[in-house]
């Protein structure tokens, strides 16, 4: 049995960027990874609930699939549309009771709402106009997982990464709303407003350490010059992928530029991370780029 189709089915390059999130929220109101039965199953969670919501999205777009998409593994026939409700539907049962071994309610909560999220996303809040309001709010709730064992889950800074990242993704789902399409230009123009309305919010985030909670020595008055300096080169990739889709508007260029900006989630996390618990701790993060940077180079992401 060929393993590539499966890992397809749930863009398993993505699934990294989806623990990047969870990780980083619990390096910005923990600062440190100690405690491992703590956020291990927070990350774990994490993945599992993506994967779920990747499978289902594809089982629920079956039809579509069959006249926009045939090469995916559904309408291909390389894998069962059974196997992905199935198998959809336990990832999405498997990320709460991860959560729930961290031993907290609060992380059992967040998590159960993130599934329910992502379950109304595919159910049919996708093809709404809200569509990609509620995939920026399953993104921002995954990083809200990582902080959800902290008081206020990590006060006003924590807040303004998760709505930022929010925005961001919301950004880059009105950008997928095109890739299928030549000549499209209104979801892209919106999409990369978003992008960088939420890149404002993580450079003001970056810039205010203050806003999160105190763990350790305290070294927060340091201008942050790692983390500005990642989240100013993430923001100059995304905006040049972005105006390379504008300026040639076809599938592969659009789709390009989802893909740059669904990777770039991982750096969006580590620069934060570094403005706030310095580069060590943001190279945790950043180490989960790596997988998902070499299976993209063999797996599709969008």
């Amino acid at each position: 049995m060929a393993i590539k189709p499966y890992l397809q089915l749930i863009r398993l390059p993505n699934v990294f960027t989806a623990a990047a999130d969870s990780l980083a929220g619990w390096l910005l109101v923990r600062g440190s990874l100690d405690a491992p039965g703590r956020w291990l199953p927070l990350v774990g969670a994490s993945m599992a609930t993506y994967a779920a919501g990747i499978a289902l999205n594809d089982v629920f777009d079956y039809e579509i699939d069959l006249k926009e998409r045939p090469g995916r593994p559904l309408p291909s026939g390389r894998v069962s549309r059974r196997f992905a409700a199935w198998g959809g539907g336990f990832l999405l049962l498997l990320g709460p009771l991860l959560a729930a071994l961290s031993g907290s309610a609060s992380s059992f909560m967040i998590a159960l709402t993130l599934a329910a999220c992502v379950l109304a996303y595919n159910l049919g809040m996708k093809r709404t106009v809200l569509g990609p309001e509620v995939m920026g709010s399953c993104r921002a709730l995954n990083l809200v997982l990582g902080m959800s064992q902290a008081a206020a889950f990590g006060g006003p800074g924590g807040w303004i990464v998760a709505m930022s990242l929010g925005v961001f993704v919301t950004g880059v789902t009105w950008i997928s709303r095109s890739e299928t399409e030549s000549g499209r230009t209104q979801g892209l123009y919106l999409g990369l407003t978003l992008e960088n309305l939420a890149f404002l919010g993580l450079l003001t985030a970056a810039l205010q350490p203050r806003l999160f909670p105190a763990v350790g020595p305290d070294s927060r008055s340091v201008l942050p010059l790692e983390g500005l300096l990642v989240l100013l080169i993430v923001a100059w990739v995304v905006n040049l992928a972005g105006a390379r889709a504008l300026r040639n508007p076809i599938p592969a260029s659009l789709q390009k530029a989802v893909k740059t900006g669904v990777l770039s989630l991982v750096w969006l996390n580590v620069g934060v991370v570094a403005a706030v618990r310095g580069p060590a701790m943001a190279a945790t993060v950043a180490i989960l780029w790596i997988p998902a940077y070499l299976l993209g180079r063999w797996i599709y992401s969008t």
